[in-house]
């Protein structure tokens, strides 16, 4: 249905600044008849007459039963809410400082001198973090690639040229080596890998290949060490070409 629905009128409304609803204007606007006229019995005239007086009975009882409800009506309206609706309800405007005083906490204190304590430990271990990071990659772009020139001997060294390629692995009488890089052998496995950390031998390896493992795990470690005492990274294929290495 469309449309919008008017506001319904109330019928106790002041109109000239009176109400509709006393007792003695509906007294005044419903009065009884003077007197008894006789008609006949099942006339037009005595018809109209008993329906004036239904008419007059029943906005008389439908006013006041009407102001009754809305008495009623404003009554619990004006009713305070009850005490387990107001603690129950989902929204209200309960003072909790007042309710319940304010809030223990004796640690306070301590409690906030010690977050700004690992606070300011968390803030000194990222700024250290983030200056070997800087200092790393300062020590790391020495060898980094930035013009065509040093790709070119980069592929060059890696890989060789046409003419003379890089090969693996000892001559097999033809002039040239190998070119395949499996030819050295089968990569390290996981295995292998764990075996030298740990100081083992690989499968299939000899005494001396061990000795070389256990010495090249004993570089690592200097290193580290001198990294932590220097606080820097130290740039091991740099000491190496010099002839300075662990």
């Amino acid at each position: 249905m469309k449309g919008i629905l008017p506001v319904p009128r109330s019928v106790f409304a002041r109109k000239r600044g009176k109400d509709v609803a006393s007792d003695d204007l509906v007294e005044r606007s419903t009065p009884d008849a003077s007197f008894e006229p006789a008609f006949p019995e099942g006339s037009r005239e005595a018809w109209r007459t008993k329906v004036a007086e239904q008419r007059k009975r029943n906005l008389r009882e439908g006013l006041r039963e009407l102001k009754e409800r809305q008495r009623e009506r404003d009554e619990m309206v004006a009713r305070p809410e009850r005490e387990d609706e107001r603690l129950t309800a989902p929204s209200h405007g309960l003072d909790l400082k007042e309710l319940f005083g304010p809030l223990q906490d004796p640690d306070r204190e301590q409690r906030l001198a010690t977050k700004k304590a690992n606070q300011a430990a968390f803030l000194t271990a990222r700024s250290a973090a983030r200056a070997s990071s800087l200092h790393t990659l300062y020590s790391h772009a020495r060898s980094f690639i930035t013009t065509p020139a040093q790709l070119d001997v980069s592929i060059e060294k890696a890989f060789g040229s046409n003419e003379h390629p890089v090969t693996f692995g000892l001559d097999n009488g033809t002039g040239a080596g190998p070119e395949s890089v499996w030819n050295l052998g089968a990569p390290l496995s996981v295995q292998d890998m764990l075996n030298r950390a740990n100081g083992g031998r690989r499968r299939g390896g000899g005494a001396l290949e061990s000795a070389g493992q256990t010495v090249e795990i004993n570089r690592e470690r200097v290193k580290r060490i001198a990294e932590a005492l220097t606080g820097g990274v130290m740039d091991e294929k740099r000491e190496k070409d010099s002839g300075r290495g662990f």
